[in-house]
Protein backbone atom coordinates (compact mmCIF):
# COMPACT_ATOMS: atom_id res chain seq x y z
CA UNK A 1 0.00 0.00 0.00
CA UNK A 2 2.75 2.43 1.41
CA UNK A 3 4.88 1.50 -2.80
CA UNK A 4 1.59 2.70 -4.62
CA UNK A 5 0.96 5.76 -2.51
CA UNK A 6 4.53 6.66 -3.18
CA UNK A 7 3.59 6.26 -6.90
CA UNK A 8 0.57 8.10 -6.87
CA UNK A 9 2.90 11.22 -4.97
CA UNK A 10 5.38 10.72 -7.80
CA UNK A 11 3.44 11.04 -10.95
CA UNK A 12 2.71 14.80 -11.11
CA UNK A 13 6.63 15.13 -11.16
CA UNK A 14 6.81 12.22 -13.35
CA UNK A 15 3.80 14.12 -16.23
CA UNK A 16 5.69 17.31 -15.55
CA UNK A 17 2.60 18.33 -13.28
CA UNK A 18 4.24 20.75 -10.48
CA UNK A 19 4.46 19.74 -6.85
CA UNK A 20 5.16 23.90 -5.97
CA UNK A 21 2.01 24.95 -4.86
CA UNK A 22 3.10 28.53 -6.44
CA UNK A 23 3.60 27.31 -9.80
CA UNK A 24 0.72 25.41 -10.17
CA UNK A 25 -1.45 28.85 -8.93
CA UNK A 26 0.77 30.35 -11.72
CA UNK A 27 -0.23 27.79 -14.25
CA UNK A 28 -4.06 27.63 -13.64
CA UNK A 29 -3.55 31.44 -13.66
CA UNK A 30 -2.24 31.13 -17.01
CA UNK A 31 -5.22 28.89 -18.22
CA UNK A 32 -7.77 31.49 -16.46
CA UNK A 33 -6.20 34.27 -18.40
CA UNK A 34 -5.93 32.03 -21.70
CA UNK A 35 -9.91 31.44 -21.39
CA UNK A 36 -11.15 34.74 -20.81
CA UNK A 37 -8.65 36.22 -23.60
CA UNK A 38 -9.86 33.47 -26.10
CA UNK A 39 -13.46 34.74 -25.39
CA UNK A 40 -12.97 37.83 -26.88
CA UNK A 41 -12.79 36.08 -30.40
CA UNK A 42 -14.12 32.67 -30.19
CA UNK A 43 -17.49 31.45 -28.78
CA UNK A 44 -16.98 29.06 -25.81
CA UNK A 45 -17.82 25.99 -27.54
CA UNK A 46 -14.91 26.65 -30.64
CA UNK A 47 -12.76 26.70 -28.30
CA UNK A 48 -10.46 24.13 -27.84
CA UNK A 49 -8.73 22.62 -25.04
CA UNK A 50 -5.66 22.39 -27.63
CA UNK A 51 -5.48 26.13 -28.25
CA UNK A 52 -6.11 26.84 -24.82
CA UNK A 53 -3.14 24.87 -23.72
CA UNK A 54 -1.33 26.77 -26.48
CA UNK A 55 -2.39 30.53 -25.32
CA UNK A 56 -0.93 29.45 -21.93
CA UNK A 57 1.83 27.92 -23.20
CA UNK A 58 1.24 24.86 -20.76
CA UNK A 59 0.72 21.39 -21.40
CA UNK A 60 -2.88 20.59 -21.97
CA UNK A 61 -3.25 17.59 -19.88
CA UNK A 62 -2.56 20.60 -17.63
CA UNK A 63 -6.30 21.75 -18.35
CA UNK A 64 -8.14 18.18 -16.73
CA UNK A 65 -5.33 17.89 -14.30
CA UNK A 66 -6.60 21.33 -12.61
CA UNK A 67 -9.79 21.74 -13.52
CA UNK A 68 -11.44 18.31 -14.91
CA UNK A 69 -11.74 19.57 -18.67
CA UNK A 70 -12.65 22.66 -20.46
CA UNK A 71 -16.35 23.22 -18.23
CA UNK A 72 -14.43 23.34 -15.13
CA UNK A 73 -11.67 25.83 -16.08
CA UNK A 74 -14.65 28.46 -17.25
CA UNK A 75 -16.32 27.62 -14.18
CA UNK A 76 -13.15 28.54 -12.38
CA UNK A 77 -13.46 31.54 -14.37
CA UNK A 78 -16.93 32.61 -13.52
CA UNK A 79 -15.54 32.64 -9.90
CA UNK A 80 -12.62 34.76 -10.70
CA UNK A 81 -15.21 37.26 -12.24
CA UNK A 82 -17.59 37.08 -9.98
CA UNK A 83 -15.11 37.51 -7.10
CA UNK A 84 -13.48 40.43 -8.52
CA UNK A 85 -16.37 42.45 -9.50
CA UNK A 86 -18.47 41.96 -7.06
CA UNK A 87 -15.67 43.08 -4.18
CA UNK A 88 -15.92 46.38 -6.55
CA UNK A 89 -18.84 46.54 -6.54
CA UNK A 90 -19.57 46.18 -2.44
CA UNK A 91 -17.45 48.96 -2.67
CA UNK A 92 -19.29 51.17 -5.27
CA UNK A 93 -22.17 50.69 -3.38
CA UNK A 94 -20.89 52.79 -0.83
CA UNK A 95 -19.85 56.10 -3.15
CA UNK A 96 -22.13 59.36 -2.76
CA UNK A 97 -23.30 57.85 -6.60
CA UNK A 98 -23.57 54.57 -6.56
CA UNK A 99 -25.98 53.65 -9.46
CA UNK A 100 -24.26 56.13 -11.89
CA UNK A 101 -21.16 54.33 -11.24
CA UNK A 102 -22.44 50.98 -11.14
CA UNK A 103 -23.04 51.67 -14.70
CA UNK A 104 -19.87 53.09 -15.49
CA UNK A 105 -18.30 50.05 -13.94
CA UNK A 106 -20.42 47.20 -15.30
CA UNK A 107 -19.89 48.98 -19.07
CA UNK A 108 -16.55 49.39 -18.36
CA UNK A 109 -16.06 45.42 -17.36
CA UNK A 110 -17.96 44.69 -21.06
CA UNK A 111 -16.34 46.39 -23.19
CA UNK A 112 -13.04 45.30 -21.80
CA UNK A 113 -14.72 41.81 -21.89
CA UNK A 114 -16.78 41.70 -24.55
CA UNK A 115 -16.74 38.30 -25.12
CA UNK A 116 -18.07 37.72 -21.76
CA UNK A 117 -21.40 38.91 -23.37
CA UNK A 118 -21.33 36.35 -25.73
CA UNK A 119 -20.62 33.71 -23.59
CA UNK A 120 -23.61 34.69 -21.97
CA UNK A 121 -25.56 34.76 -25.10
CA UNK A 122 -24.39 31.55 -26.40
CA UNK A 123 -24.08 29.32 -23.35
CA UNK A 124 -26.78 30.45 -20.37
CA UNK A 125 -29.75 30.15 -22.96
CA UNK A 126 -29.45 26.48 -22.97
CA UNK A 127 -31.72 25.00 -20.50
CA UNK A 128 -29.49 21.92 -19.11
CA UNK A 129 -26.37 24.08 -18.91
CA UNK A 130 -24.25 23.76 -15.72
CA UNK A 131 -22.05 26.44 -17.28
CA UNK A 132 -25.63 28.33 -16.92
CA UNK A 133 -26.66 27.60 -13.80
CA UNK A 134 -23.35 28.59 -12.52
CA UNK A 135 -23.30 31.95 -14.43
CA UNK A 136 -27.12 32.42 -12.91
CA UNK A 137 -25.59 32.08 -9.06
CA UNK A 138 -22.30 33.86 -9.88
CA UNK A 139 -23.70 37.24 -11.33
CA UNK A 140 -27.56 37.51 -11.71
CA UNK A 141 -28.76 35.86 -8.75
CA UNK A 142 -25.69 38.29 -6.84
CA UNK A 143 -26.75 41.49 -8.60
CA UNK A 144 -30.72 40.72 -7.68
CA UNK A 145 -29.67 41.03 -4.08
CA UNK A 146 -27.39 44.46 -4.39
CA UNK A 147 -28.96 46.61 -6.96
CA UNK A 148 -32.49 47.00 -5.71
CA UNK A 149 -31.47 48.12 -2.39
CA UNK A 150 -29.52 50.51 -4.08
CA UNK A 151 -32.72 51.87 -6.27
CA UNK A 152 -34.81 51.59 -3.02
CA UNK A 153 -31.94 53.77 -1.46
CA UNK A 154 -30.65 56.59 -3.95
CA UNK A 155 -34.11 56.96 -6.58
CA UNK A 156 -37.72 58.14 -5.71
CA UNK A 157 -38.80 54.84 -5.47
CA UNK A 158 -39.84 53.10 -1.99
CA UNK A 159 -41.58 49.86 -3.06
CA UNK A 160 -39.42 46.91 -3.00
CA UNK A 161 -41.59 45.09 -5.85
CA UNK A 162 -41.01 48.29 -8.56
CA UNK A 163 -37.34 48.26 -7.29
CA UNK A 164 -36.73 44.91 -8.47
CA UNK A 165 -38.46 45.59 -11.94
CA UNK A 166 -36.34 48.57 -12.51
CA UNK A 167 -33.06 46.59 -11.28
CA UNK A 168 -33.93 44.53 -13.68
CA UNK A 169 -34.90 47.19 -16.49
CA UNK A 170 -31.62 48.83 -15.57
CA UNK A 171 -29.19 45.48 -16.04
CA UNK A 172 -31.15 44.94 -19.91
CA UNK A 173 -30.44 48.47 -20.58
CA UNK A 174 -26.69 47.74 -19.80
CA UNK A 175 -26.40 44.35 -21.36
CA UNK A 176 -28.38 44.37 -24.39
CA UNK A 177 -26.40 46.17 -26.41
CA UNK A 178 -23.46 43.97 -26.34
CA UNK A 179 -25.37 40.30 -26.37
CA UNK A 180 -27.56 42.24 -29.26
CA UNK A 181 -24.04 43.05 -31.19
CA UNK A 182 -25.19 42.36 -34.51
CA UNK A 183 -28.25 44.20 -34.98
CA UNK A 184 -26.99 46.95 -32.50
CA UNK A 185 -24.03 47.46 -35.41
CA UNK A 186 -26.01 46.48 -38.66
CA UNK A 187 -29.53 47.96 -38.15
CA UNK A 188 -28.87 51.17 -35.28
CA UNK A 189 -25.49 51.69 -37.01
CA UNK A 190 -24.22 52.11 -33.31
CA UNK A 191 -20.27 51.02 -33.17
CA UNK A 192 -18.44 48.76 -30.14
CA UNK A 193 -16.57 52.20 -30.20
CA UNK A 194 -19.82 54.21 -29.28
CA UNK A 195 -20.87 52.32 -26.15
CA UNK A 196 -17.66 52.18 -24.95
CA UNK A 197 -17.64 56.37 -24.32
CA UNK A 198 -18.46 58.06 -20.91
CA UNK A 199 -21.53 59.72 -23.14
CA UNK A 200 -23.37 56.98 -23.55
CA UNK A 201 -22.92 55.41 -19.94
CA UNK A 202 -24.43 59.04 -18.83
CA UNK A 203 -26.99 58.48 -21.81
CA UNK A 204 -28.61 54.89 -19.62
CA UNK A 205 -27.57 56.44 -16.40
CA UNK A 206 -29.84 59.55 -17.44
CA UNK A 207 -33.04 57.79 -19.00
CA UNK A 208 -33.19 55.34 -16.03
CA UNK A 209 -32.73 57.63 -13.63
CA UNK A 210 -35.43 59.67 -14.86
CA UNK A 211 -37.71 57.04 -15.64
CA UNK A 212 -37.58 56.22 -11.65
CA UNK A 213 -39.08 59.72 -10.58
CA UNK A 214 -35.19 60.91 -10.19
CA UNK A 215 -34.07 61.68 -7.11
CA UNK A 216 -30.80 60.54 -6.76
CA UNK A 217 -27.83 63.12 -7.86
CA UNK A 218 -29.87 64.13 -10.95
CA UNK A 219 -30.02 67.35 -9.74
CA UNK A 220 -26.22 67.68 -10.30
CA UNK A 221 -26.22 66.95 -13.88
CA UNK A 222 -25.62 69.45 -16.29
CA UNK A 223 -27.60 69.74 -19.78
CA UNK A 224 -25.58 68.63 -23.06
Amino acid sequence: MSRLLNKKIREPSARGRPIDQNKQDEQKSKLLDAAQKLLQSQSYRDITIRALSQEAQINSAMVSYYFDGKEGLFLALLDRMSGTHFNQIQRIAKTDQPIRAFIHFILKMLNENNGFARFIYDEFDQNQSQLGDAFIKRFPTKMAQILPNLILKHTAIRDKRQAKFAAFTLMSMVIMPFVGRSIRQKAWKISDDDIATDSWAEHIYKLFIAGCGQQDDMNNIKPE
